[in-house]
């Protein structure tokens, strides 16, 4: 606790700065923007050794973008959320063409279609899926399945050239291409370290990665809305010797069709490990282990002011424990979780979140939760 208050007395001095800065900037050139969540994660008390951030937590976002000049702007945007507050960018953004642009700083790295909704305001389900979950999961500590396949938003520090452009008149182009300082971490991903100043790399290996995204556009009013297909990569070497890889893929698919909104994405990290390092409980057959799974979700319409959402994710862990896992952590773990969930939207900017959730890990009591949440954007 006294290690993060500095941390955080920074960052809240950086933005007590920030605002006045924008109060007086506003106009045109300089934009802000932002939303403030607040949720309560309902655990029955039979499920106490869920080890998740229970009870009520904020989750907000402050963004402040600045035009310097045609080509060149500055964007950077605050988080507030249960690991306290953070930076998810900061960035300068040259954009002479449409299809050309270079964005170097600190980056919100292009890692799947979720990485487009990871506010509140932009999602509807009250919780990330599992393989994009930044801190409120079941079973995530790092004797236990230790956090998803790449946590969302993921942050890093680098340069970036990305563009869009379109192939005929219906399909609509966008790539991304970066090179950043990469995961941190010794047996495993540390994702606290990703999230810790100072911000900078722990090896001398720089990781890379892009994003391609094809969207169908169709006419205004059809059946079928505009369809998108997505694939990302990211790689590198994440301890401070640079000896141990890692490389993450994803696919994402997105199709609206009529009142309905059908997505579904599935990720995977296969992450090497020290088959030399003592204490595993299990022989290590394959020196890697892989964090994979998937989720599906649909979401429709009830009446003008409420929008129902189902969602059914999966995540898994396969290969030897590390050494210091969790008894019930075995080479095959995996978790599921059944969600559904109510978005109220009762005045224009403000919306509620409810939802019921089944979880059901495997080695690990399955529970019911619920979750409760109200919030705005600007």
């Amino acid at each position: 606790m006294t290690e993060r208050a500095p941390r955080l007395a920074g960052l809240l001095a950086a933005a007590a700065l920030l605002l006045p800065a924008g109060a007086a900037w506003a106009g045109p050139g300089v934009a802000v923007s932002g939303s403030f969540y607040v949720d309560s994660w309902i655990i029955p008390q039979g499920a106490s050794a869920v080890r998740a951030t229970q009870g009520i937590t904020p989750d907000g976002s402050l963004k402040v973008g600045v035009d310097v000049n045609d080509d060149l702007s500055f964007s950077a945007k605050a988080c507030i959320s249960c690991h306290g507050i953070e930076l998810e960018h900061a960035n300068l953004d040259f954009q002479p063409k449409t299809w050309f642009n270079v964005q170097f700083g600190r980056l919100a790295v292009p890692f799947g279609e979720y990485a487009n909704r990871v506010d509140q305001s932009g999602h509807k389900t009250t919780s990330a899926p599992l393989i994009f979950d930044m801190g409120r999961s079941a079973y995530a500590d790092r004797s236990n399945f230790n956090g998803p396949v790449v946590m969302l938003p993921y942050v890093d520090t680098g340069v970036m050239v990305y563009g869009q452009f379109f192939l005929g008149s219906s399909v609509q182009v966008w790539y991304g291409g970066y090179g950043v300082a990469g995961l941190k971490g010794s047996g495993d991903v540390d994702w606290m370290a990703m999230r810790s100043v100072p911000y900078t790399d722990n090896n001398r290996t720089p990781a890379y990665g892009g994003r391609l995204a094809l969207t169908l556009t169709t006419e205004p009013g059809g059946l079928l809305g505009d369809v998108s297909l997505g694939g990302s990569y990211t790689g590198g070497r994440f301890d401070k010797s640079g000896r141990l890889r890692y490389d993450a893929v994803a696919a994402d698919l997105a199709i609206p069709f009529w009142r309905f909104t059908l997505r579904g994405e599935a990720a995977l990290r296969r992450t090497r490990l020290d088959p030399t390092a003592p204490g595993y409980a299990y022989q290590v057959v394959d020196d890697f282990f892989d964090k994979r799974g998937f989720y599906a979700e649909l979401e429709h319409p009830l009446g003008r002011y409420l929008n129902l959402v189902y969602r059914y994710d999966l995540l898994e862990r396969l290969g030897a424990p590390l050494p210091g896992s969790a008894a019930a952590l075995t080479p095959d773990s995996r978790m599921t979780r059944a969600t559904a969930g109510l978005l109220i939207t009762p005045a224009a900017s403000l919306f509620v979140k409810l939802s019921y959730e089944y979880w059901r890990p495997s080695g690990y009591p399955e529970f019911h939760s619920g979750h409760v949440g109200l919030g705005g954007a600007f």
